[in-house]
């Protein structure tokens, strides 16, 4: 089943980007949508090969950008996927953090990365999304709903299709 959870409208505009927390939910539920109808298997594999098809799906969604997995940042930080302009923090879309089956530690990690490292200078994204491969646990973190999503996939399938 796929769940997104709070989710919030906040309009970025950079360099001719318009695009707000919705938007960037709909593309990527397209890019998980892609997997899902291509071979649902891929949801079963590691958390690193998880995230190299969502990549190359989310390329596909977002043309005018670059999609990058597992990038090294200056402080040795590194998201699961982000969603920038290479060469410069001028644009700097989405960060994703992908789990399967995480826990709420798991969670409040994640989001504190994103808040704590990705939110703020020198990268200032935009926004964040967490998806979760698998069942989220039934108490979540706190979080900034106009700038992070999460999302559900259980069942290693988008429901409904």
């Amino acid at each position: 089943m796929n769940k997104i959870k709070n989710c919030h409208l906040r309009t970025t505009k950079q360099f001719g980007l318009a695009i707000n927390l919705k938007e960037a939910l709909n593309k990527s539920l397209n890019a998980i949508k892609k997997i899902s109808d291509t071979d649902q298997t891929i949801w079963r594999t590691t958390e690193w090969n998880i995230c190299h098809h969502l990549a190359c799906n989310l390329q596909e969604q977002f043309l005018e950008l670059d999609v990058d997995v597992e990038l090294e940042k200056d402080d040795k930080k590194r998201p699961d996927i982000v969603v920038h302009k290479r060469g410069s923090h001028k644009i700097n879309l989405i960060i994703f953090q992908v789990k399967k089956n995480p826990s709420f530690r798991d969670i409040l990690d994640d989001m504190n990365k994103i808040n704590g490292t990705f939110f703020r200078e020198p990268y200032l994204y935009n926004f964040g999304i967490f998806i979760c491969i698998g069942k989220l646990p039934t108490k979540l973190p706190d979080f900034d709903t106009t700038k992070i999503a999460i999302i559900e996939i259980d069942g290693w399938k988008i429901i409904p299709a």
